[in-house]
């Protein structure tokens, strides 16, 4: 047994699911850090000149034009200005296939359905360019906060987010999406186990439990999808039960087909199996694609296409859920604030009539005019986090200063290198001669945060310290 795998059913497990590749599967080191461009916000060769500049070790990955394997990241690039406006995301190597594979088009209706911590939604919210709508699910509210920022750093106005069982979406939304992403909670045996602590958990039981929700949520999906969609099921375990012969029991049963992946991608890593423990798995699952870290240099990843052919009878399993209207920038209590943040700081009222609005007691968010209706059940929020009222107005947040770099003609403050490194280490320096109020930062041509003057104190609001911040 190895010694850094003090699970005896597990090695047990993963002998006969390995045999002769056990020891390197086991001894394989862990994936590389890697990144990926936030193309709302630049585009790939930026980030190179970036990397360039940082001097950093890095290679685009092969199948994926703006995602980047890093040698080392010595001094963080969270550390740094172009990490905290969301130039880029932090996502590993496999992390990134599904997405590429679910290959959604801008104007699309797309589900996420287990979708914090949001590396991948924010990938997709990417690819739709801000087009379309973008349902992000998940069903814990600890992991929502982490899916949240997420998606306002990477300033996407497309997307709201739910808190929801995923085996309960088909009742909201019955034959709706034209793609679903399932990157399914699994027993995680493609990480890098022996620095997880998914050996102390394991066990065959929950492995059997992990693969029946995983069935629900792809029949739920399935359900979701019109005629003709796709989705793409996906986990982080190399676990057939979790993948082939799970898949195997949806095709049998529901009208879906596999679907060819881009032999781009499909002949950088494995095929799918066709045989498990001397049984026979249907021969369509080689279609599928699957990563190794002892073969590949990457976490252990399963990824799936299937395509609806027809239509689902739909079930009546209680009352259809009820839905708010989003609102237009002309609905008076709406228009209120926007007349007040225009004159704050020097905006275009015409800017606004772009977006439609969800206003509650003290926030404002802004989101994309094709989405004009979301769920009140466990509704969380919907596109970009605008403003905020406080007591002596309304203040716009770090994303929305950003996204409104080119619109905003007021309360525009520079600092110096020196400052801004100052403030992003300590959160705050002292700035005097400036009256109590709310501001933008801007540094070169364009806005990067919001900040606020108090007694002298200039402060901002941050993801963390940046103790050793880079421009």
């Amino acid at each position: 047994m190895n010694k850094n795998l003090k699970n005896t059913d597990l090695d047990r497990y993963l002998k006969n699911l390995l045999g002769d590749q056990y020891s390197s599967f086991l001894s394989s080191p862990a994936e590389p850090v890697a990144i990926r461009t936030n193309t709302l916000k630049a585009n790939t060769e930026q980030i190179c000149r970036l990397l360039d500049q940082y001097q950093y070790d890095y290679k685009r990955l092969s199948f994926n034009a703006d995602g980047f394997s890093l040698g080392s990241d010595p001094i963080p690039l969270s550390h740094s200005l172009a990490f905290f406006e969301g130039l880029f995301q932090y996502q590993g190597i496999s992390s990134q296939i599904p997405v590429i594979i679910l290959n959604v088009q801008s104007g699309e209706r797309v589900l996420d359905m287990a979708a914090a911590p949001g590396s991948k939604s924010s990938q997709i919210a990417a690819n739709m360019a801000e087009k379309g709508e973008l349902v992000l699910n998940d069903s814990s509210y600890n992991r929502l906060q982490g899916l949240q920022a997420n998606m306002q750093r990477c300033g996407a106005t497309n997307h709201i987010v739910l808190k929801q069982r995923g085996e309960n979406l088909s009742r909201i939304y019955p034959e709706y999406f034209d793609k679903i992403l399932l990157d399914a909670p699994c027993t995680a045996l493609g990480t890098h186990l022996s620095t997880s602590d998914v050996p102390s958990w394991w066990s065959d039981e929950k492995l059997q439990k992990l693969s029946k929700l995983q069935y629900q949520l792809m029949v739920s999906a399935i359900k979701c999808l019109r005629t003709g969609g796709e989705v793409v099921y996906s986990t982080c375990s190399v676990s057939p039960e979790e993948n082939e012969l799970m898949i195997e029991k949806i095709i049998r049963k529901y009208p879906v087909e596999v679907v060819e992946i881009d032999p781009a991608i499909q002949s950088r890593f494995d095929k799918g199996w066709s045989s498990y423990n001397k049984r026979s798995i249907l021969e369509e699952l080689i279609k599928s694609v699957r990563t190794w870290p002892h073969k590949h240099g990457c976490e252990g990843f399963f990824v799936i296409k299937l395509r609806k052919t027809a239509a689902i009878e739909s079930e009546s399993d209680g009352p259809s859920l009820k839905k708010s209207e989003t609102l237009s920038a002309e609905q008076s209590h709406v228009k209120k604030v926007l007349e007040e943040l225009s004159e704050s700081w020097g905006i275009s009222e015409e800017y606004w009539q772009n977006f439609r609005y969800i206003l509650t007691k003290s926030r404002l968010w802004m989101i994309n005019t094709q989405i004009q209706y979301v769920p009140e059940d466990q509704f969380i929020s919907g596109g970009l986090l605008l403003g905020e009222q406080r007591l002596n107005g309304w203040k716009l947040v770090n994303g929305s200063a950003q996204y409104l770099s080119n619109q905003i003609g007021k309360r525009r403050l520079s600092l110096t290198d020196e400052e801004l490194e100052k403030i992003f280490k300590e959160g705050k320096i002292k700035f005097k001669n400036l009256p109590h109020d709310y501001y933008v930062l801007e540094y070169g041509d364009r806005i990067i945060g919001s900040l606020y003057h108090e007694r002298g104190n200039l402060r901002i609001r941050l993801p963390h310290l940046f103790r050793r911040f880079r421009i």
